[in-house]
């Protein structure tokens, strides 16, 4: 077990699986910044991410292990790899939470918070709706 990775990969990788548990519940929704910024959801992605980075610094042990021990750790820590960085450019809807799937598709709508409120300051109307006189107005 090296003492590097026990102390800088193993507590990312732990930070990132409970991050990405919490977006999930909605308890804590910064990671939803980087989706914005690649095709798929990184924020789903650091959950198998976060795994991978957890167990990686106890690969070593878990890999002399007897034979059914060993293979099973290669094969879900392979597959947290694999599905971390897939996970980036793309993930299935069904894999998705509601939340998320519901708040894509207002996107795609045109009826998200920040396109009603873009589209309400280009049209110069209030908080209601209504139109507002040119001296109420504060263009920028």
């Amino acid at each position: 077990m090296s003492l590097l990775l026990l102390l800088t990969v193993f507590p990312l990788g732990v930070f990132l699986f409970w991050a990405s548990l919490s977006m999930i519940r909605q308890k804590w929704m910064y990671l939803l910044v980087g989706d914005a910024f690649m095709p798929g959801k990184p924020s789903l992605a650091m959950l198998p991410g976060g795994f991978w980075m957890a167990t990686l610094p106890f690969s070593n042990i878990l890999l002399d292990a007897p034979e059914p021990i060993s293979s099973i750790f290669a094969f879900t820590n392979f597959g947290g790899l694999v599905f971390g960085l897939l996970g980036c450019f793309y993930v299935p809807r069904f894999l998705q939470p509601r939340w998320m799937k519901d708040s894509d598709d207002e996107i795609k709508r045109g009826e998200g918070l920040y396109a009603n409120e873009y589209r309400r300051r280009v049209l110069g109307q209030g908080p209601d709706g209504t139109p507002l006189h040119p001296e109420e107005r504060n263009a920028p």
